[in-house]
């Protein structure tokens, strides 16, 4: 997913070049930044093929008034992923599918804008 993200245009726009993106806290962060924060994975074969499930909960945290950096840069993940074919070593990406998503403040003048996405992966 993340080379997809960093393949287009309007995410390294929100996100810079290379994706400014954090897996544990940092002290002072360049903002806006993607997090990915949550990834559950669980078998999902049938009638004797393997399959596997995932649930990936990623956010991205902005910096500034009302939230749009953070909404904006947000809706250029959904939409990169939208249009991405997702191929790994002996993996294919079958359903890539967005389940949730919302914005909310977290403290004066920094947003956080969340998307919960699923993805249904066979062997290739």
């Amino acid at each position: 997913m993340l080379v997809a993200l960093g393949a287009h245009a309007g995410v390294t726009g929100a996100l810079g070049d290379p994706l400014r993106v954090l897996d544990v806290a940092s002290p002072q962060p360049a903002y806006p930044y993607l997090e990915i924060f949550r990834h559950l994975s669980q078998p999902a074969g049938s009638a004797g093929c393997e399959g596997g499930a995932h649930t990936i909960d990623m956010a991205v945290v902005s910096r500034d008034e009302g939230g749009a950096l953070a909404r904006e840069a947000m809706a250029q993940v959904r939409e990169a992923l939208r249009d991405a074919e997702l191929v790994m070593d002996g993996w294919r990406c079958t359903l890539l599918l967005p389940v949730f998503g919302d914005t909310m403040r977290q403290a004066i003048g920094r947003w956080r804008s969340v998307l919960r996405v699923k993805a249904l992966l066979e062997p290739v």
